[in-house]
């Protein structure tokens, strides 16, 4: 095939060790294929390697034809020129790909000044569905759906032949991700572009591309139309990639144990948030039993984040009323501080929430010590790390996080909640980041926990689908207030708002019906 990408028999070798191993794949004009993975697969190295944007170490064999011309072997002024002109990359990370600096405008127009390619910004903003006047925006005045349409737009900027999207929609809320995924479609149809997609979510994939390919530890196990690979799937890899996403209404994929009614751990009576002007959180009324798992459900910038941190005392509300078994939780003092040993947060991303000089022992210890807890330092930090599953502990215990994976890390930061023997955990997106598989792993934990402990849990999400498979009960938020809540069932399965009707439409289908 002599236009859009051929890949044929590529391998990739970091020193000894061989990361992608003998791919061979093609993307012509008008075509969007899935390559779908888990972390460590190789998806995002194949990605690379297309523009030769691999690191120095990395010694790649076989082809990697662009429009039929190697790209191994073109010079460096050749492969300057056919970056951005003849093909793109949407990275992963809009937020972190983009210069907090400088006008999203003048990112955009970069790339065309230097390819000498004639064009304009408020056109190319036009094709992604933003205002014009977003291009005098910087990065942190944008949305986070809004911010990856820029980075799109960006990738059009020199009307390239193939567009590479790698995870395009992580951690954006299933409705702009459905904003998204639209806008690219669209995009392919009208341009003619070739589009490549790399997803752990197969359900993402199966909803934009028309065909899928799957990796597994280096090699690609599996490929064929997106829709037959997802419903039938021949490998078991593919196949557990397929199973470990959950659908709304499957019996099989909710895992939570039918709940008893139990009394009131935590109350939010009426509570009100305000930013200047800004009313974030408006008269919510929320409750959480003890041992129960409530999902807090809507799109980002609905208020979900603000009522957890005025729930935990990190975020002083404008009026209301937050009780903890019985009692208003104090707003200062070692009152609070006595409070925030029994609710514990779990933040989204656990890259972020480590030090990245602490071993996984002072991670978790640092609890203990913050609170001035006397006892067996070594024993109570034992204990909370093999309780989050990371057995045996003393494998652990000296590591530090970069040597850890997602999962891993992310256990680390449930057994610095764990060691203080808390009643409630906030936890905030504790899966987004993670992969199929991995996230089963970690929502079980949960699970057992609430079994095993009588912990309760308020679950922050915009994911549906986990929602289905863990709480109890759902409550929605939306501009502020909570406009629908009741049991899983009631609220995923028959939608009485129109907003909840809303997010439960744009969940990506996955299974038979796809």
């Amino acid at each position: 095939m002599s236009a859009g990408l051929q890949l044929n028999n590529l391998t990739v070798h970091y020193g000894h060790k061989r990361v992608v191993d003998d791919v061979t794949l093609a993307v012509a004009p008008g075509q969007t294929l899935g390559l779908a993975g888990e972390s460590g697969s190789g998806k995002s190295t194949v990605a690379m390697s297309v523009l030769r944007l691999l690191p120095g170490t990395a010694r790649v064999d076989g082809e990697v034809l662009l429009d039929g011309e190697d790209v191994r072997t073109m010079s460096w002024g050749r492969l300057r020129a056919v970056r951005w002109a003849s093909a793109s990359i949407v990275f992963q990370g809009a937020m972190h790909s983009l210069n907090p600096v400088r006008r999203v405008g003048e990112q955009i127009a970069e790339p065309m000044r230097l390819h000498g390619t004639e064009g304009s910004v408020a056109a190319l903003l036009e094709q992604v569905e933003l205002p014009r006047d977003k291009a005098r925006a910087y990065p942190h005045e944008l949305s986070g759906g809004q911010k990856q349409r820029v980075m799109i737009a960006m990738a059009l900027a020199c009307r390239p032949r193939l567009v590479i999207a790698d995870e395009p929609t992580t951690a954006l809320d299933v409705i702009v991700q459905a904003q998204v995924l639209a806008v690219l479609t669209r995009l392919v149809a009208e341009q003619d572009l070739g589009l490549l997609m790399i997803s752990h979510d197969l359900s993402v994939l199966a909803a934009t591309c028309d065909e899928l390919a799957v990796m597994h530890q280096g090699r690609l196990v599996e490929r064929g139309r997106a829709r037959q690979v997802v419903a039938d799937p021949r490998h078991p890899h593919t196949a557990a990639l397929t199973a470990a996403f959950p659908v709304i209404g499957d019996p099989a994929h909710r895992w939570a144990e039918p709940a008893v009614p139990a009394e009131p751990l935590l109350r939010v009576r009426d509570l009100t948030v305000d930013y200047g002007r800004t009313r974030a959180v408006d008269g919510v009324d929320l409750e959480v039993g003890r041992g129960e798992i409530v999902a807090l459900v809507g799109q980002s910038g609905s208020g979900k984040t603000t009522l957890a941190r005025a729930i935990m005392g990190l975020r002083r509300p404008s009026s209301g009323r937050v009780i903890f078994d019985g009692a208003e939780v104090p707003r200062s003092g070692r009152a609070l501080k006595a409070f925030r040993r029994q609710v514990q947060l779990v933040l989204q991303d656990p890259a972020s929430a480590l030090n990245p000089r602490h071993t996984v022992f002072d991670a978790v210890a640092e609890g203990l010590r913050v609170h001035g807890l006397r006892g067996d330092e070594e024993a109570l930090v034992t204990a909370a790390v093999e309780r989050a599953e990371l057995r045996p502990a003393n494998l652990y215990l000296e590591a530090l996080p970069h040597e850890l994976s997602g999962g891993q890390q992310q256990r680390v930061v449930i057994a610095g909640a764990l060691v203080l023997g808390p009643r409630l955990l906030v936890a905030d997106e504790p899966v987004a980041s993670l992969d199929a598989s991995v996230r089963g792993e970690v929502v079980a934990l949960l699970l057992r926990l609430r079994r095993e402990l009588g912990l309760a849990s308020l679950l922050i999400t915009h994911d549906l689908g986990l929602a289905w498979q863990i709480a109890d009960r759902v409550a929605v938020m939306h501009q502020g207030k909570i406009v629908e809540q009741g049991s899983v069932e009631q609220v995923l399965l028959t939608p009485s708002h129109d907003y909840t009707r809303a997010l439960v439409r744009a969940v990506p289908a996955l299974g038979p019906g796809v």
